[in-house]
């Protein structure tokens, strides 16, 4: 059921998503284009396409933001709700395909808009450039790293993506801890998120301030002891790691409970 309600979730949200990527990606080559042309008749349609790139651009990451508090909003706290909770799935596989289909975008969105930004700027060698200057990085990466760079990369991965549901997960239990008021529900929200981000800030600096954890915080990293630096880098990577899985665990947990015990539809 979770698979029925990942695909449901993506094809609802990829009506909205993917003509944006399109629209991104087209006013991005009309700009690659129209922009190397001097003559003075081109100049106001490259400024156009410039602006309606920027805009498609900036509306994509609001859309993304608007889409995560809407989708969950309304299909689970609002006059919809009745409908999604009747089904026999439990609140939690709502939680989590509204998350995976969250994040699945965020990262689309970012991967578009580098691609845009890369056909804009890149010019002809610049590629090849490119390739070339990323294949001497990796060299020079590996010599210095060895294999652990691959472990390395591995770790970096599953931080940034464990932080985005973080930050997901912290909306979705500020929306749903709002919903427990009966009046002014996104100002509820809202102090909710302000409320989580404190609580969360305050959680960190006193796990920061414990004994053996403080080092990690002031690591100078030095290419002339990138070997001996290795164990403590995975150790801070770890240590992100479990925070962030920490703050995933709580917001989920606490969104659950509200959806399972404390649902408020009215």
């Amino acid at each position: 059921m979770l698979g029925k309600l990942f695909k449901y979730e993506l094809k609802a949200t990829g009506r909205i998503f993917l003509p944006l990527f399109l629209a991104l990606l087209m006013f991005a080559g009309i700009t690659r284009i129209i922009s190397p042309i001097s003559s003075e008749k081109w100049s106001t349609p490259a400024n156009i396409s410039k602006a309606i790139y920027i805009i498609t651009m900036v509306g994509m990451f609001i859309m993304t933001f608007i889409m995560m508090v809407q989708r969950f909003n309304k299909n689970l706290l609002s006059d919809e709700g009745y409908l999604m909770h009747t089904l026999p799935v439990k609140p939690w596989k709502h939680i989590a395909s509204k998350l995976f289909v969250t994040m699945l975008w965020i990262v689309a969105s970012g991967i578009a808009a580098l691609i845009s930004i890369l056909i804009i700027t890149l010019t002809k060698g610049d590629l090849t450039q490119l390739a070339v200057g990323f294949a001497a990085f990796y060299h020079q990466a590996f010599e210095q790293l060895g294999a652990s760079i691959y472990l390395l990369s591995f770790e970096i991965i599953i931080a940034i993506l464990v932080s985005l549901a973080s930050v997901i997960l912290i909306v979705y239990a500020s929306i749903s801890i709002g919903h427990l008021s009966n009046q002014y529900k996104m100002l509820a929200s809202f102090g909710a998120f302000i409320v989580l981000s404190t609580l969360s800030q305050f959680l960190f600096v006193l796990i920061s301030s414990a004994p053996g954890t403080a080092y990690f915080l002031n690591i100078h990293i030095s290419s002339n002891d990138s070997v001996g630096m290795q164990p403590v880098i995975h150790r801070a990577n770890a240590w992100g790691i479990i925070f962030a899985g920490i703050l995933c665990a709580a917001y989920f947990s606490v969104t659950n409970f509200i959806l399972s015990k404390r649902l408020n539809l009215e």
